[in-house]
């Protein structure tokens, strides 16, 4: 009789040469710290290329809003919105004239790489947390100016002046509100641009325009960066700006022109000319 000694049900014999499928922990570890060298390299990129895509979000608001304007000037008489006017109980900005013109759509008026002054969390200047005041958002309501917004409109040169600013203000101001035949070189006006010229923090009331703080305003030689605008930096140390004729650029707010032979931030192509 055959005996068969091999016990039924028991463990198989690993053969020499077979491969083992479990993972060593020193080879768990190795992968991991693969990963974490490769997550390390990618982030960077990743975030760069948020940024870029966020930057060109903001550029597209600012043309946006040149489009804003030239339907309102078609429905007012070829003139720009005020900057800011006198209304009941209070001031507007130049946001509430353009609002039904950008389809109510608050976030139009903001960057996103602007994460504190953001106008469709309708909270005012300062205010970092809790709930806003959504009804405000667009409206002829004082209380509107009290919301900073990431996007500026160019009040630059705003005095009574030659310097004719595209954003004026009517009587009661400088009544300096401008019009569209005013406009000289429209391919060579900003109407708006990053952030806004608060440089000292003392408007928490008016952060949602770019004028000139620094020095007599009808003058030449506005230069935004060497002014401290926080907001001509805010894309890897350029910002976006749009233009009358539709156009936006990055520019560097060193290098945009004010002097005596042309000035991007007046009506008036030379208004900075002697005589």
């Amino acid at each position: 009789m055959h005996c068969d000694f091999r016990q039924v049900g028991g463990p198989a014999s690993v053969s020499p040469g077979r491969s083992r499928n479990a993972f060593t922990l020193i080879e768990l570890l190795v992968v991991i710290a693969i990963i974490a060298v490769l997550a390390s390299m990618l982030l960077p990129a990743l975030s760069k290329a948020k940024g870029q895509a966020q930057a060109s979000f903001c550029l597209n608001h600012t043309r946006q809003l040149v489009i804003a304007t030239h339907l309102y000037s078609g429905d007012s008489g070829d003139w720009f919105p005020p900057i800011q006017a006198q209304i009941t109980g209070g001031e507007s900005s130049w946001r509430a004239y353009l609002y039904r013109y950008v389809g109510q759509n608050a976030h139009v008026y903001d960057c996103p790489n602007e994460k504190v002054e953001v106008y469709s969390s309708a909270r005012r200047a300062g205010q970092k947390t809790g709930a806003g005041k959504p009804e405000l958002l667009g409206q002829f309501k004082d209380g509107e100016i009290d919301i900073p917004s990431g996007i500026g409109a160019v009040n630059v040169h705003w005095t009574s002046s030659t310097a004719t600013p595209p954003f004026g203000r009517p009587k009661g101001y400088e009544d300096n509100v401008c019009r569209w035949s005013k406009v000289e070189r429209a391919s060579q006006l900003i109407l708006f641009g990053d952030g806004n010229s608060d440089i000292n923090g003392v408007w928490p009331r008016d952060r949602w325009w770019i004028w000139k703080e620094v020095g007599d305003p009808a003058t030449a030689g506005f230069n935004r960066l060497a002014q401290g605008d926080k907001g001509s930096v805010r894309h890897n140390h350029k910002a976006n700006y749009s233009f009358a004729d539709g156009s936006a650029q990055l520019l560097d707010g060193g290098r945009i022109p004010c002097n005596t032979t042309e000035c991007w931030w007046s009506a008036k192509a030379d208004t900075h000319r002697p005589g």
